[in-house]
């Protein structure tokens, strides 16, 4: 029988691949939605929530057997509304919206930047403490290589000076997006290999210069940038009357992505690609990508 599965932010930059991938695998996927307006395809089922009501979604994810998380950065009251309407559901296996850094790692976790999704880890181990019914995954996967690309935060191919953290060597673990909608997907097939725990994949290893070189561009005109002097200006801009929130959010997003001791590179014996069904990117594969945005 076809899992039933309800998806939670399905039209952002994420969500679309997750639910390609959940279509793909035939599952009976429910999109959760604040609006009656939409653009899915017929087969997918469209549930008209509100995410400040636990009772709104709880009757929405009446017999599902899972709950996929992919909001973005919509403060911490939707994801925790999500968590006790799906417990009150009897929902057998959320998939929080961990996709990103390893928040496991103690200077990940102590990044502001990261709050909200610390506080979702901890409500998820209190709420496995007490159901006997519902169960979570965390997927921490990295930075998204095409749409980090796309959006310049990986590093800008197009610029003649691009930016280089910490001289752009460090290597970092990264996933595309079909690639997180295929471990999603990894995840529900192996319910019980995948309960109650975090799981890391990673379709390719590189460093900012790796995707210089990938891209045909000189590496030695690169400008060299500290992560360390990023995070102190996104702590100086925290403490402001009026913080400006790109400057903030993306000096400590670079520094958890491109800082050292943060956990962005993830030891093989952690990896759980062959279980999830998530391969690595080819030499060819990349360089295609990697063209795409250059």
């Amino acid at each position: 029988m076809s899992l039933k599965v309800a998806l939670a932010g399905a039209t952002g930059n994420l969500g679309p691949a997750i639910l390609e991938a959940l279509d793909a695998a035939n599952f009976e996927v429910t999109v959760l939605t604040r609006s009656s307006n939409n653009s899915f395809d017929s087969k997918i089922k469209v549930a008209e929530i509100d995410y400040q009501s636990v009772e709104s979604i709880q009757k929405a994810l009446a017999n599902q057997d899972a709950l996929v998380i992919a909001l973005g950065a919509v403060g911490l009251e939707p994801h925790a509304n999500l968590i006790k309407a799906a417990v009150a559901a009897n929902v057998k296996r959320i998939i929080p919206s961990e996709f990103g850094s390893d928040t496991t790692n103690p200077n990940a976790a102590a990044s502001p930047v990261f709050g909200d999704k610390v506080a979702i880890q901890k409500q998820l181990n209190e709420t496995v403490a007490s159901s006997s019914t519902t169960s979570y995954t965390g997927i921490v996967n990295g930075p998204f290589l095409d749409w980090g690309l796309k959006v310049k935060l990986l590093v800008d191919l197009s610029s003649p000076e691009p930016v280089l953290y910490d001289g752009g060597d460090r290597k970092i673990s990264v996933t595309t997006l079909s690639g997180i909608g295929k471990a999603v997907v990894g995840v529900l097939k192996n319910l019980d290999a995948t309960k109650n725990k975090t799981v890391f994949v990673r379709e390719a290893d590189l460093s900012q210069k790796d995707l210089l070189q990938l891209a045909g561009k000189q590496v030695s005109n690169g400008k060299n940038v500290s992560t360390a002097d990023l995070e102190k200006e996104a702590f100086a801009e925290l403490q402001k009357p009026e913080p400006n929130v790109p400057v903030f959010v993306y000096g400590f997003l670079k520094r958890a992505i491109f800082g050292e001791g943060f956990g962005s590179l993830f030891p093989t014996e952690n990896l759980s690609n062959e279980l999830l069904g998530v391969g690595k990117l080819s030499d060819e594969e990349l360089k295609a990508l990697v063209s795409k945005y250059a």
